[in-house]
């Protein structure tokens, strides 16, 4: 009969402590949804809004190439989604794309090879055909979609905590001390409206509930963070602010480049050597020169309705989140008031342990160590689910931290991870240049590779003449001049050196000129 009612008590408590985690799990995790489907609308608004723009301005020159565009917006929602894409690299990518392929079509009388375009592309920096747009445009996008990325992977690993947590089974000792507190009464013929003194169930829920509060540091850490990341975005990281505009800004930078691209040409002409002359054709300068499109109009009052929406879901998501600080050392009292103890007025008609009378044991003291608790003697060492659970806040936290400091953040993908073992596995993150904080130590993994930076035409794919049309048949998937560029590496491995080569090279010349220098001591 002990044995069916320390099971019947341990099973009711593990349920109440889910149910309680389960409710801010659920929280977190609709607040994911909600970020996730606003970034998605963003992306799909915007990229409407870019194309319909340009196939007015631009006509079939940008249908013909529109591919460029596509994969500079599947680059930045990949970074979003898997964190795998370095951004310099994509921002670099696109810019270098959309140079040649305007040298190209400003340039059609010529022939112009693989290998010119990129000795094209080597003189950019040089050159800045955008003028300063591609330098700002990337500082702005990297603050912006990591902060963005940091915030929404940090709500995600918040609700896969609390979910792993709910894994966790109470002791021995715990049950035997939730059977004394709940049972026992019924046992000795108290009836069943006496319940349990506060204090005593404080101290019980304490001592079964001190590996939870071992979480209460990092959270309250994590929190922190959180609450610092909103503020960004809701500044000068407001992604919504970025991209909706985006359109205008490229256009900008192409437009700084019609306005100088007789110069760019002649400097690139002077660097790369004069191309051959091909067979003139005719061009719409309508398909050239930007029209006088009125770009602004709606934009302002689109803009502030967005940033009134990004605005509302962040300072939402960041209220729910401070209202869990100290989450793990309020959990005891928070079961304790869902029908468990009698109210704070009837002191002393409760049940104390042994009978019906005032609890006279002082509440021990909040946290993970309970070594004066007279309810729940043991505790016992930290589980592996809950040093893996302060592992995954540690990391996350460090990261929300450099995003807050506008540092680049190298991702591994960690979600699957964390959302199904909770083992926490990851990068952390160098807590040098992050500002006055002070980040924990923790194991630093490998490195995940960075995509490499691809140009646009192959040396070994040398066309007889390549202009703006020559994608005609690559403008739905880029795949023909958007491949990885290939680099030798230098394979052949050095040969070592012999003794006998080492000696003859290095020792003898030595010997030599030392007895060299004793003849000429003696003449």
């Amino acid at each position: 009969m002990e044995s069916r009612l320390h099971s019947r008590t341990r099973d009711k408590h593990d349920k109440a402590t889910k149910e309680t985690l389960q409710r801010l799990h659920l929280n977190l995790a609709k607040s994911v949804d909600k970020v996730h489907n606003f970034f998605d609308n963003l992306m799909a608004i915007t990229k409407i809004t870019l194309h319909d723009m340009f196939k007015k301005t631009y006509g079939a020159i940008y249908e013909q190439n529109a591919y460029v565009f596509a994969d500079f917006f599947k680059d930045l929602e990949n970074y979003y989604t898997k964190g795998t894409v370095d951004l310099d690299d994509a921002m670099d990518n696109f810019f270098v794309t959309l140079y040649q392929k305007m040298f190209a079509e400003l340039n059609r009388q010529y022939i112009l090879d693989a290998k010119f375009l990129e000795c094209v592309s080597e003189h950019m920096k040089e050159m800045r055909p955008f003028e300063d747009v591609p330098q700002k445009l990337t500082v702005q996008i990297k603050r912006s979609f990591v902060a963005t990325r940091a915030f929404s992977q940090a709500l995600t690993v918040a609700a896969n905590v609390l979910k792993n947590m709910q894994s966790l089974k109470p002791s021995a000792d715990c049950a035997a001390a939730l059977t004394r507190m709940t049972v026992c009464p019924s046992c000795s013929g108290i009836p069943d409206n006496v319940l349990a003194c506060g204090d005593m169930c404080a101290n019980v829920m304490k001592g079964c509930l001190a590996q939870h509060a071992a979480l209460d540091a990092e959270w309250n850490h994590f929190v922190e963070a959180v609450d610092k990341v909103a503020d960004r975005l809701m500044g000068p990281f407001n992604i919504e602010v970025l991209i909706r505009p985006i359109n205008l800004k490229i256009s900008e930078a192409i437009m700084n480049y019609q306005e100088n691209s007789v110069d760019v040409s002649n400097r690139v002409f002077a660097g790369c050597g004069k191309p051959m002359l091909g067979r003139r054709r005719r061009r719409n300068t309508r398909e050239l020169e930007l029209e006088s499109l009125n770009f602004d109009q709606d934009t302002s009052e689109d803009r502030e309705t967005g940033t009134q929406q990004l605005e509302k879901l962040v300072k939402d998501i960041r209220q729910r989140v401070r209202d869990s600080r100290q989450f793990w050392v309020y959990l005891p009292y928070k079961l304790c008031n869902d029908g468990l103890v009698v109210p704070p007025s009837n002191t002393k008609e409760c049940w104390n342990g042994t009978h019906v009378d005032k609890y006279l044991y002082p509440v021990s003291s909040d946290g993970e160590a309970q070594p004066l608790n007279p309810e729940v003697r043991s505790t016992g060492p930290r589980p592996t689910i809950v040093r893996d659970q302060i592992f995954a806040l540690t990391t996350i936290t460090n990261r929300l931290r450099l995003a807050y400091n506008g540092q680049d953040v190298d991702w591994i993908d960690t979600e699957e991870t964390w959302s199904s073992s909770g083992s926490g596995s990851g990068d952390s993150e160098d807590s040098e240049g992050s500002g006055d904080e002070t980040l924990p130590e923790s194991p630093e993994p490998e490195q995940p590779p960075k995509q490499p930076l691809q140009p646009v035409i192959h040396e070994n794919n040398t066309p007889s003449q390549v202009n703006i049309n020559i994608d005609k048949g690559a403008g739905t998937s880029g795949t023909s001049n958007n491949q990885t560029a290939t680099v030798n590496s230098g394979g052949a491995a050095k040969q070592r050196m012999s003794l006998s080569r080492a000696l003859t090279t290095y020792l003898v010349p030595i010997v030599v000129m030392w007895f060299g220098g004793c003849l000429n001591d003696l003449l």
